[in-house]
């Protein structure tokens, strides 16, 4: 049968994504303008130094693996200005995630209708930082690994080309359930990202230099382990400040160190979690999806760096999670992918509209959305592992029948 296309979701998707260009571009004038185009801006100087043939080397900022370069030289390719073109490159990946989360969803291993709307609402809901940023072309990435294949080859290579452009879609290998499948899979992750790493460091200079770039950064102000200060310091009960470095803002002052090592520690811990869980788990059809949110959560809410820009991946992995189809009764992961749509629109209330409030001033109204948006960022993750551990709890033994007592006789 003919398959209808979906017009009511592509009506919605091209009038949201042209207010988020008519915005990212300033054609409708909002003030903030530069929120939305500092990191484009930022890509175009990068970009004039990768095409003179290397990578760039002493800036604090360049965090990325080597195939990150691709995004940012590709608009150079176009006929337009480079942050007009950027936006445009970004809408091509957004539709074609769309069309990837749909067709998944009318596939046999899909099902879930509600998939597609998933992304076309809640990305959306991120604002003209949703344009703004590569974050749309890695996920486009992982978005192919999770629905193009089932194959272990296959899927673990797209994971390996994921990785060397941005390296969270690493996380996906972890729902597969057999060993073969996941040797397999994480077999052709590595050829393909030492593959390309090593191409890329014959040919350019300080291509790996990402390795190394992680290790000063601080605590940024929007991330959870940060929330108690910046909540502390609106309500005037911690001294410390913010400061600009390393891309983002950072607290400094008591307490952060320690708060630095916790987070540290704390990535570890929740992948020892997954891996109790994937010694533990009876596979179904619908795992490898779950723990692909679950661990993408998990590394996204311990990390000491949350950027708006890091739901974009999230909210991918979700509504992919939402088109797939529910085979039997049972828990599954809507709860926590609901969550995360939430959490998505209260930081695109909080990303660029009272960013100042958390960032520089330590004023309350924008530090309470902060506060409220990591508190249910939170409540999405440990959702997401209580839901997958019930979903794939193993069934307990059934009794004996020796050691069922037998019935009394009757006289």
């Amino acid at each position: 049968m003919r398959r209808r296309p979906p017009w009511l979701l592509l009506l919605v998707w091209t009038v949201t994504r042209a207010g988020l260009f008519l915005v990212a571009t300033q054609t409708i004038p909002t003030g903030h303008g530069d929120s939305f185009s500092n990191d484009v801006t930022l890509y175009q100087g990068w970009s004039d130094v990768l095409a003179r043939g290397e990578f760039p080397s002493g800036d604090d900022k360049w965090q990325y693996p080597p195939f990150a370069a691709l995004p940012m030289l590709l608009p150079r390719l176009l006929p337009f200005e480079y942050h007009v073109a950027f936006y445009l490159l970004s809408l091509l990946c957004d539709l074609a995630i769309l069309f990837l989360v749909w067709r998944f969803s009318r596939s046999p291993r899909g099902g879930g209708r509600t998939g597609p709307w998933a992304w076309t609402i809640g990305a959306a809901l991120l604002g003209p930082v949703l344009l703004g940023r590569y974050d749309l072309m890695v996920t486009l990435v992982a978005v192919l690994a999770l629905t193009a294949s089932a194959h272990p080859v296959v899927r673990g290579a797209l994971i390996g080309v994921g990785l060397i452009v941005k390296v969270w879609p690493v996380a996906l290998l972890t729902g597969l359930r057999r060993w073969l499948e996941l040797l397999t899979a994480t077999g052709s992750t590595i050829v393909v990202a030492v593959a390309g790493c090593g191409m890329a460091a014959l040919t350019l200079p300080h291509a790996l230099d990402f390795l190394t770039a992680q290790q000063e950064r601080g605590l940024q102000i929007e991330s959870l382990a940060a929330t108690p200060f910046a909540l502390a310091r609106a309500v005037g009960w911690w001294d410390g400040f913010t400061t600009y470095q390393h891309g983002s803002m950072e607290a400094v002052g008591p307490g952060v160190d320690t708060a630095i090592w916790v987070s540290l520690a704390a990535t570890p811990a929740a992948l020892v979690l997954i891996g109790v869980w994937w010694l533990r788990a009876a596979p179904s059809p619908r795992s490898y999806y779950d723990a692909a949110l679950t661990t993408v959560l998990f590394l996204v809410v311990t990390s000491r760096v949350l950027s708006p820009q890091y739901f974009v991946w999230v909210i991918g992995v979700a509504a992919v999670l939402l088109s797939v189809r529910r085979a039997e009764p049972g828990p599954t992961q809507r709860p926590a992918a609901w969550l995360v749509v939430v959490a998505a629109l209260l930081t695109g209330i909080m990303y660029p509209w009272v960013e100042q409030d958390y960032s520089w001033e330590g004023a309350l109204p924008g530090t309470v959305v902060l506060t409220l948006r990591n508190l249910v960022f939170l409540a999405a993750a440990v959702t997401s592992y209580v839901q997958l551990w019930r979903a794939t709890r193993r069934p307990k033994p059934a009794k004996d029948e020796q050691d069922v007592p037998e019935a009394l006789p009757v006289f």
